[in-house]
């Protein structure tokens, strides 16, 4: 438990690191941080004693003696006793929306043997008594054969019960018969864009198995579960104090809905509004024609209408692939178990090319959904193309997950000033690890995530989790994707094979990642990732110093005080 009062302190002389500007020196601060271990994540990594906030800005950071200018009667001076604080953490993509809203009940993702997840669904029927439809989320790809779960599972337990259940990776369905037959779904329905968006078949019959891939299946839920704009808003509520307990500070949303997305922004405005909003929210649109406009178009709408302090639609999300696991990310070789295919692209290259270079002529970002090695180039290319297009620097761009990068993509992502986005946590060998491996091959999975190379190019690499989406561990916690970063296994695991053990990364580099080049990445630089004089006060005080602690155990850290535009959102 942090200890504080309003002038209980402790000064040692010292040199600081940064003046106390006049500003700060004409007026006290509203929180003191004294007798700590102040990582500032600066351009030198300096560390500091003490760090005041002046209403959401750190107005002075250096040695405690320095700190008495900032302090008043009404000041509230927090004793560190040699915490470590550092600049809040950002996760660089996820869902928030969409996760709160599965972060409750029967908890499929945790379920990684045949025998757990048909516990998990016995549980899950005992909880949902009646005959409504079911939906959750969570089942591991690797638990199936390619393709996918059948329904006759969800048959067996649930009767003809409706069932609708999304995979961990979210970019496949599981359906039961009652769910398809509700819908009015039979084996007559055309796959929406095959070989990228379709439902998995008998190969003789063409009668629908129970799995879809990407959107094939989002008529079914469309039509069967109801979620309303309040359901989600209450969800979210709910799960803003453990993202703060986290560490998380600020979030960048990949993909807005609650139901829909202008749902999800009217919710983020009415929580801002009531000062009830703790995190610092980046938002996207989705990167499609909207009537007669653009993306771009739309989205300077959307900027123009919902940009507040702490919400910032900041860029377009397109989807250039999907996944291995579902054999539609775009790869440069052909899948192992499937010669000849090699997936596509989930939008027409042309297309997305020209939605670019749109976004280039309009200054605004673009943040791109690219797994396979193909969709990272083709990403690239697009990119390039605009940017050759258009004069001047224009908005950098992003590229999400970037599973498999080539060696010569590698380098681009620091030549094209394009932002390499990555979920670090995935990087393990885990029980997901062999079915990839006999879709892409050794080579390539073993290949994957090369975070060492990328920084080593100069690329400003960030992490973000992609919750509640996986490869196989869903989680929106900082500090796993940090243990993780560092020792390539698990959480916990010391022994064993580390993926891809070249591509490790310092506790620094990985903190880099969560802060810095983060803002970085939401054009945010100069006000946010660091802890520096005139930049916002978002602030974290961990437990446990975890540059000196083994590396293995960094996942049981825990955040003692979580700051946000300069006030205190959690506190153990």
């Amino acid at each position: 438990m942090l200890k504080t009062s309003l002038r209980k302190t402790i000064f040692i002389s010292g040199l600081g690191i940064c003046l106390l500007t006049p500003t700060a020196m004409a007026m006290a601060s509203d929180i003191v941080f004294v007798n700590g271990k102040i990582q500032t994540v600066d351009k030198d990594r300096s560390w500091a004693e003490a760090l005041c906030i002046t209403g959401n800005t750190i107005s002075y950071v250096g040695d405690d003696a320095g700190a008495k200018s900032c302090i008043s009667d009404s000041t509230r001076v927090i004793d560190l006793e040699g915490r470590l604080v550092l600049p809040g953490f950002m996760d660089s993509h996820l869902h928030p929306f969409y996760g709160a809203a599965s972060d409750a009940g029967v908890n499929l993702s945790v379920a990684d043997t045949m025998e757990k997840l048909s516990a998990a669904l016995h549980e899950m029927k005992r909880l949902n008594p009646g005959n409504d439809p079911i939906y959750s989320r969570g089942w591991q790809n690797f638990l199936f054969p390619p393709q996918g779960p059948n329904k006759n599972m969800l048959d067996d337990i649930f009767g003809d019960r409706a069932i609708i259940l999304g995979s961990v990776d979210g970019h496949s369905s599981w359906f039961s018969s009652g769910a398809l037959n509700r819908a009015g779904v039979d084996k007559s329905i055309k796959d929406p864009k095959p070989g990228v968006s379709f439902w998995e078949r008998d190969p003789q019959t063409g009668e629908l198995l129970g799995t879809a891939r990407e959107g094939a299946g989002s008529l079914v839920g469309e039509k069967l579960i109801k979620r309303t704009k309040a359901f989600y808003k209450k969800m979210f509520m709910e799960w803003l104090p453990r993202a703060n307990a986290s560490g998380l500070t600020g979030v960048f949303d990949a993909g807005m809905g609650a139901p829909t997305m202008l749902d999800a922004y009217d919710i983020l405005a009415e929580l801002d509004d009531a000062n009830a909003l703790t995190l610092r929210y980046f938002t996207t649109i989705v990167g499609r024609k909207y009537g007669d406009k653009t993306a771009a178009d739309r989205f300077l709408e959307i900027e123009k209408k919902y940009t507040s302090t702490l919400v910032k639609p900041t860029s377009i999300k397109f989807m250039a692939d999907g996944v291995p696991e579902a054999h539609t990310a775009f790869m440069l070789e052909d899948y192992k178990d499937t010669p000849g295919n090699r997936g596509k692209p989930l939008t027409d290259p042309q297309d997305l090319k020209s939605m670019i270079l749109d976004a280039e002529q309009k200054n605004v970002s673009v943040h791109i959904h690219a797994i396979g090695d193909a969709a990272v180039r083709l990403s690239l290319d697009a990119i390039e193309q605009a940017r050759t297009a258009v004069t001047g620097d224009g908005k950098r761009h992003a590229i999400g997950h970037m599973d498999y990068v080539t060696p010569e993509d590698v380098i681009r992502f620091k030549e094209l000033n394009v932002v390499p986005q990555t979920s670090i946590q995935w990087a393990t060998v885990d029980p997901s690890y062999d079915t990839f491996v006999r879709y892409v091959g050794n080579k390539v999975h073993d290949g994957a995530y090369p975070i060492r190379d990328i920084l080593d190019a100069g690329g400003k690499q960030t992490f973000g989790t992609d919750w509640p989406a996986a490869a196989y561990l869903s989680t929106y916690k900082p500090l796993i994707q940090i243990e993780t970063a560092v020792t390539r296994r698990l959480s916990g695991v010391t022994t064993g094979p580390e993926r891809g053990e070249q591509q490790n990364i310092s506790v620094m580099e990985a903190i880099e990642a969560l802060t810095i080049n983060v803002a970085y990445q939401v054009h945010e630089e100069d006000y946010l990732g660091s802890l520096e004089v005139g930049k916002v006060a978002d602030i974290i005080a961990l437990d446990t110093n975890i540059f000196e602690i083994p590396v293995h155990t960094i996942h049981k850290t825990s955040v003692d005080i979580t700051v946000v535009n300069g006030k205190i959102v959690y506190e153990e």
